[in-house]
């Protein structure tokens, strides 16, 4: 059984993906607008309530921080093909628009990308299958629980997966710190896929290797980094700042 906790992740998972879920669990000591809201969603839907204990909540959730309310769901997250992201961006008729993450280990930074990828009308996330977080329910409550809104795809080899977004056409732009290439110079409004790297080594060099271009966030302050989650948002809403606003 897989479990999500949280107001927002719940409710985003309610509107999302209500067929998916199975149970909704409210804390006993919660009696609130906003829970008669998810109560109310869930109901339009059929799916069924429980009231229990806080600890029981806790018990379900893992964590104390779970806001009085978690939902359960019919088996593991549901990844993409890197297919199916493909043909879902070529259904929308827009430039693609895609962010590769290269072994991510945070959860907390996970879940920030997913919700800035989701804000900025990202076609689809690929991660890594090895050294990087999966989808787990920490990252669902980092992400507000836009996880139920992202198309994310789990591959072997990141290099593969850029030579296919390339076959596509798409050109590849690594974020990384030391890049020739200003960022706000840089064209990004074209088929286009971004990768950022991890936390501490940034991107590994063979999928560096593999990028079109690289670009850097120029920063002040002696500065000459920023985490991956502020890092990957920056990126993303600059390319579509140029999509909104043609140059």
């Amino acid at each position: 059984m897989r479990v999500i906790y949280g107001i927002n992740p719940v409710t985003e998972a309610l509107r999302a993906q209500g067929d998916s879920i199975d149970r909704v669990y409210i804390s006993e000591a919660r009696a609130d607008r906003v829970v008669e809201e998810i109560i109310k969603i869930a109901k339009t839907k059929t799916i069924p309530v429980s009231k229990v204990p806080k600890q029981e909540l806790e018990r379900l959730a893992g964590t104390k921080n779970h806001q009085g309310v978690a939902a359960s769901f019919y088996g593991e997250f549901s990844y993409a093909d890197i297919e199916d992201l493909i043909g879902g961006w070529k259904k929308t008729g827009e430039p693609a628009f895609f962010l590769i993450l290269d072994s991510i280990q945070d959860p907390q930074n996970l879940g920030s990308l997913i919700r800035a990828s989701v804000a900025a009308g990202v076609h689809g996330i690929i991660i890594p299958k090895d050294r990087a977080t999966e989808v787990t329910p920490v990252v669902v409550k980092a992400s507000a629980g836009t996880v139920a809104r992202a198309r994310i795809a789990r591959e072997t080899n990141l290099t593969r997966a850029i030579e296919r977004l390339k076959k596509e056409n798409i050109w590849v732009a690594g974020v990384e710190a030391g890049c020739r290439e200003d960022i706000y110079a840089a064209d990004l409004d074209r088929d286009l896929a971004i990768v950022v790297g991890s936390e501490g080594k940034g991107i590994r060099r063979l999928v560096l290797e593999n990028c079109d271009f690289c670009v850097t966030i120029p920063m002040a302050g002696g500065l000459n980094s920023l985490n991956a989650a502020q890092a990957g948002a920056i990126a993303l809403f600059e390319a579509r700042r140029q999509r909104l606003h043609k140059k």
